[in-house]
């Protein structure tokens, strides 16, 4: 079993006391402070806040479901104390749920049919993560989608372009992504239609529409290379 450590022990007894003593001493209930801990211990980084449910739940000597809910509930109790800009806390999320190794096994839990038309199974375990990442595809006029389970969503790539626009992730700059989707030579119609034209001419809807279409073919035909290439293009973040 791994002992956990703290990285700030004095950063996290510090926070500990203060809010014990905003609250009142003996006012918070044992619920409240062993979720106070827990979530302090997050922001201290001894979890991992990518970690997988069932490895930190191993840490804490518990069992996934129990973890599940401290993360949940504890974040929903002391947000105030982990509190991060929006386009922060969605960078951070897509930079974990983004990698290969994440969309690989998330894989397994979407249909074929939803591979065909478009879909990117997506994993997000920590609950709190997936409230988030919930809300951000809202935002951006989409609906989550879940099929084989519950910590897996089927997002669409034209979603997740969609949301990299509203977010600033993604600039409307039609000739700097012509000019990346030109490196990648993907063999597609669309971006042969689309370099035939006068780049100086081109509408940002046109090079959107490009994008969609190759994000969409790469997502159904399961083209790994091809997927983080243009999630790469979309989140320039991304590693």
């Amino acid at each position: 079993m791994q002992q956990l450590q703290l990285n700030d022990p004095t950063a996290f007894a510090a926070e500990f006391l203060r809010q014990t003593q905003l609250q009142g001493f003996g006012a918070l209930s044992k619920r409240d402070l062993e979720l106070l801990v827990f979530v302090l211990l997050e922001r201290d980084g001894a979890i991992d806040r990518n970690a997988s449910n069932h490895a930190a739940a191993a840490q804490l000597r518990v069992t996934p479901s129990k973890l599940r809910a401290l993360r949940r509930d504890g974040y929903a109790r002391w947000r105030q104390l982990v509190a991060e800009p929006a386009d922060a806390t969605l960078r951070r999320i897509l930079g974990h749920v983004l990698t290969e190794a994440n969309l690989r096994a998330g894989s397994r839990h979407v249909s074929e049919r939803s591979r065909k038309d478009g879909f990117l199974a997506v994993r997000v375990e920590h609950p709190d993560d997936r409230l988030q990442f919930e809300q951000a595809i809202l935002d951006a006029g989409a609906l989550p989608v879940y099929e084989r389970n519950r910590e897996v969503l089927a997002v669409r790539f034209d979603t997740l372009v969609a949301l990299a626009e509203r977010s600033g992730f993604l600039q409307p700059d039609t000739e700097a992504v012509v000019k990346e989707l030109r490196k990648l030579a993907p063999a597609s119609e669309e971006l042969a239609d689309l370099l035939k034209k006068d780049v100086a001419r081109l509408r940002w809807e046109d090079a959107r529409n490009a994008l969609n279409s190759l994000g969409a073919k790469a997502v159904s035909s399961s083209a790994e290379g091809g997927v983080k290439a243009l999630l790469k293009l979309v989140f320039p973040f991304l590693p």
